[in-house]
C-alpha cells in the first residue's frame, strides 16, 4: 500500500471554506535514501527546516486522489530535521477542482523503511501567513483567492484528528512543473500609479518585497493589459487581485497558492508603503522545444505559438493560465496536435486523453472541464473526444490508450446517437447542456441567438466524423464497433440542412444561418461539392458566410487542404499571415482567444492555447527547416 500506516488528517473541529493549516513532522536522518510520499486537499507547500522544496497537489477526482513522490535526502542534514506542510482547503468546487472535504496524508521512508507518516498524533495548527476564511472568487473558473498576512498570530500547535477521504489513489502522471528564476517587473512612468510591467505574457507565482512605515493593508492586481491607466483587473464579477496584510518593517510574500497570469501588475496602496520589489516566478512544464531554423515573420509566429502552448501548460492543459487555467477537450485536441511537433515528449498528451475519460457523466456526456462536476456539458466537445484519442495514436502508435477511454468515448457517442429524433437528426439539448462549437455568430449557443432551434447542422456533422475516428480506433483494438446508421444520418443532413441553390448547408433548421464552420464539417462528413469549398474560401460573390474563429482554423484548413491540395497550401498560409501578424503588430507576446481580441469581450483572453495552430502547419509547409 503507498501509505500503509498513515491516514488522512486535519485540524479539530469543521474546517471553514478557504481554509489553512499548518503541520510539522521532526525526523532523524543519518543516511540513504529518502522518500516522501503526500497528497492534500486542495494544494500544499512544503518546507524542510525552514527552506521551501516544492508545492503544487495534481488535482484528483472525488473518489480518485493523486500523490507526489519525491527524494528529499539532498536536502537533508544530518541529525535532526523538521518538514512543513502548509495545507490549504478551499472548500468550493471550480473549473479545475473538486471539493472533498479537508485533509493532507504523507508518508516518510528512508532506505524503504517507513520512518514517519501522518496520525493523529501529528501537530498542526492554523497557518498564520494566510488570511482564513476569505470567499472572494477570482473566476468562476478559477475558484477562491488567496490572501497572506506578514501580522502576528497566536495559533498553537496541536494534535490532529482523522479525516474520512478516499484511499484510492493514483501517482502523479506527469512531471511537476518547474519554478523558474523570479522575474522583477519593471515599473512604468504613470503619475500617482504603481503599475508595473513584467514585459510579456507570463505565467506563475507573484511575488512581493514591501517595506511598510506601519501595519497596511495592500493589493496587487495583475492582468494582461491597461485600461484608463491601470489594470484592468475588476472585470464584471471577476477579480483578478491578491491582498496582503503587511506588518510594519520588511515585509517578504510569494502567493504560492494561486498561480497569477498577465503582463501587467498595479500595487494598490497608501504612500506609507515602499516597494521594494515586485514580479513573477515563472513557472513551466517541463518539455524538450524541437529546434527550427524559420527566419523573419514565419519564425515570430512560429516562435509566439510555441510559448502560447507552453503558458497553457501546467499540470494538465489550460485553455488560458489567466482567466481559467481549465482543461477543455477541444482546446486542449488542439494544443496535443501542435505539441506533436513543437516538443519531443508525447506522456502529457497521454496523460491528459486519460485524465478527460475520468471525468464522464452518468448520462455518458463528458464534464465541461476537468476534473469538475455538475458542469453545463457541451455535446460536439464530446464528439471531438474520439478525434484527439484517434490523434494521438497517429503521432505515437501507442494504440494501448485505447483499452483504457474506450468506455468514455463510447459512452458519449451512445448518447448523441440516443438523441436523435423522427427527423434521423441529433436533437439539441436544454441546460445542463450548452450546444456552443465557437465564438462567433450563431455557433455560440448563447441563448439570445434567435437561431438556437431544435437541430444543428455541426453536431450531426461532427457526429458522422467522430465516428469514422471511432470505428478505426475499435479496429486498432479489436472492440465490436457500434453499429450506428450513419448513411441515415448524413441523408437527414442533406435533406433539412442543404440549401441546393445556393449549395451550402445552413447552420439550423429554424432559422438561415450559414457559417464557416458549418459547412466546414458538412465537407469534413463528405457532404457538399466545388460550390461548398469555394464558399469555405470566401471565393462566391453572392454568398457571404461568418467566419472562423481561431480555435476552429484548423478544421477548415485541414478541409481546404484536402479538397483542394494544390491552391490550399497558399490559402491557409495566407490566412495565418493575415490574423497571425495582426496580432504581433498589436504587441501580442502571446496568442489571443479570438482574433478581435478584447472589442469582443473585455474578458478576452490574450494567451490561449487553442490559437497556437500555426505550428502544426508550418511543420507541413516548411518541412526543411526543422531538425
Amino acid at each position: 500500500m503507498i501509505f500503509e500506516y498513515a491516514k488522512w488528517i486535519w485540524l479539530e473541529g469543521k474546517p471553514q471554506i478557504n481554509e489553512y493549516a499548518e503541520f510539522f513532522e521532526t525526523f532523524n536522518y543519518e543516511r540513504g535514501s529518502l522518500v516522501l510520499r503526500l497528497c492534500a486537499e486542495t494544494d500544499y507547500l512544503v518546507f524542510l527546516n525552514g527552506k521551501y522544496l516544492f508545492n503544487g497537489q495534481f488535482a484528483g477526482y472525488k473518489n480518485e486522489k493523486y500523490y507526489d513522490e519525491d527524494e528529499i535526502s539532498r536536502f537533508c542534514r544530518k541529525g535532526e530535521n523538521q518538514l512543513l506542510f502548509v495545507v490549504r482547503y478551499e472548500g468550493v468546487n471550480s473549473a479545475c477542482h473538486v471539493e472533498s472535504g479537508a485533509g493532507l496524508i504523507y508518508t516518510l521512508e528512508n532506505e524503504g523503511k517507513t520512518i514517519a507518516f501522518s496520525s493523529e498524533s501529528t501537530l498542526g495548527r492554523l497557518s498564520p501567513q494566510y488570511v482564513q476564511g476569505v470567499e472572494r472568487a477570482i473566476t468562476p473558473q478559477l475558484g477562491l483567492t488567496s490572501s497572506m498576512t506578514a501580522r502576528e498570530n497566536d495559533s498553537v500547535a496541536q494534535k490532529t484528528r482523522s479525516v474520512d477521504l478516499p484511499y484510492h489513489f493514483q501517482k502523479r502522471p506527469v512531471p511537476r512543473c518547474q519554478n523558474l528564476s523570479p522575474v522583477s517587473a519593471k515599473k512604468l512612468d504613470v503619475a500617482e500609479k504603481r503599475l508595473y510591467d513584467i514585459g510579456y505574457e507570463e505565467c506563475g507565482y507573484i511575488f512581493l518585497k514591501a517595506r511598510c512605515k506601519k501595519p497596511t493593508d495592500l493589493k496587487i492586481a495583475y492582468g494582461e493589459h491597461l485600461a484608463d491607466g491601470s489594470v484592468r483587473y475588476l472585470i464584471g464579477s471577476r477579480n483578478f487581485s491578491f491582498d496582503f496584510a503587511c506588518k510594519e518593517g520588511e515585509n517578504e510574500f510569494v502567493q504560492y497558492f494561486v498561480r497569477a497570469a498577465g503582463r501587467y501588475l498595479e500595487v494598490l496602496c497608501d504612500e506609507s508603503v515602499e516597494i521594494v520589489d515586485i514580479g513573477i516566478i515563472p513557472v513551466l512544464y517541463p518539455l524538450t522545444v524541437k529546434p527550427h531554423r524559420l527566419e523573419g515573420i514565419e519564425r515570430q509566429i512560429y516562435d509566439t505559438s510555441v510559448r502560447t502552448l507552453r503558458l497553457c501548460m501546467h499540470t494538465h492543459y489550460e485553455d488560458c493560465p489567466w482567466r481559467e487555467q481549465a482543461l477543455y477537450v477541444l482546446d486542449s485536441r488542439n494544443q496535443m496536435l501542435c505539441g506533436y511537433y513543437a516538443f519531443k515528449e508525447t506522456e502529457f498528451q497521454r496523460a491528459n486523453l486519460v485524465f478527460i475519460s475520468k471525468g464522464a457523466r452518468s448520462d455518458g456526456m463528458l464534464e465541461l472541464t476537468y476534473p469538475a462536476v455538475d458542469t453545463p456539458a457541451i455535446p460536439f466537445f464530446s464528439a471531438c473526444y474520439p478525434l484527439a484519442v484517434y490523434e494521438y495514436v497517429e503521432h505515437t502508435a501507442d494504440a494501448s490508450i485505447i483499452a483504457e477511454v474506450m468506455d468514455a468515448m463510447l459512452g458519449a457517442m451512445n448518447r448523441l446517437y440516443a438523441w436523435r429524433d423522427e427527423t434521423g437528426l441529433i436533437t439539441n439539448q436544454p441546460r445542463p447542456y450548452w450546444n456552443f462549437y465557437e465564438w462567433s455568430n450563431g455557433n455560440n449557443g448563447k441563448k439570445e441567438w434567435k437561431a438556437g432551434g431544435n437541430h444543428d447542422l455541426i453536431i450531426n456533422c461532427a457526429f458522422v466524423y467522430a465516428t469514422d475516428q471511432l470505428q478505426k480506433l475499435c479496429q486498432l483494438s479489436g472492440t465490436p464497433c457500434p453499429n450506428y446508421d450513419v448513411d441515415g444520418i448524413k441523408r437527414a443532413i442533406v435533406k433539412h440542412f442543404y440549401n441546393e441553390e445556393l449549395g451550402i448547408f445552413n447552420n439550423c433548421v429554424e432559422y438561415p444561418m450559414y457559417t464557416v464552420l458549418g459547412n466546414t464539417f458538412a465537407m469534413m462528413a463528405g457532404l457538399g461539392n466545388d460550390r461548398t469549398l469555394k464558399a469555405i474560401k470566401g471565393e462566391c460573390s453572392d454568398v457571404s458566410l461568418v467566419p472562423a474563429t481561431l480555435s476552429m482554423l484548423g478544421f477548415v484548413y485541414d478541409t481546404v487542404l484536402l479538397y483542394d491540395p494544390e491552391g490550399g497550401r497558399d490559402f491557409v498560409l495566407n490566412d495565418i499571415y493575415k490574423n497571425y501578424t495582426h496580432m504581433l503588430s498589436c504587441g501580442a507576446t502571446s496568442f489571443w482567444e479570438t482574433i478581435e481580441g478584447l472589442d469582443l469581450d473585455p474578458a478576452a483572453s490574450l494567451c490561449h492555447g487553442w490559437s497556437a495552430i500555426p505550428v502544426y502547419y508550418f511543420h507541413q509547409f516548411f518541412k526543411d527547416k526543422f531538425i
